[in-house]
């Protein structure tokens, strides 16, 4: 596989072997997941900051995230960083 496949397939994973049965995440399981592959990032985040990018990404209002909305987080994520990374 191509390193963008592996990529993807690593995005693909990290959201499935967090989501519930329901394959969506509920506030804790994204709190779970953020705190694993996030920790450098959201190291010195303030408390209460899963709770507010839970709110920012349940665009639906479902109480849940769902993988698209998983999805743009994470490119936002990546948008973020090449700006701090690159642009400097």
């Amino acid at each position: 596989m191509t390193n963008l496949e592996m990529a993807m397939a690593a995005l693909i994973k990290v959201f499935h072997e967090n989501a519930g049965q329901d394959k969506k995440l509920n506030k804790a399981e994204l709190k779970g997941l953020l705190q694993t592959e996030f920790k450098g990032m959201l190291g010195n985040a303030p408390p209460g900051a899963a709770d507010e990018i839970f709110n920012g990404l349940d665009q639906d209002g479902s109480g849940s995230v769902n993988f698209q909305e998983f999805v743009n987080m994470v490119a936002s994520v990546a948008c973020v960083t090449n700006e701090m990374i690159f642009q400097q």
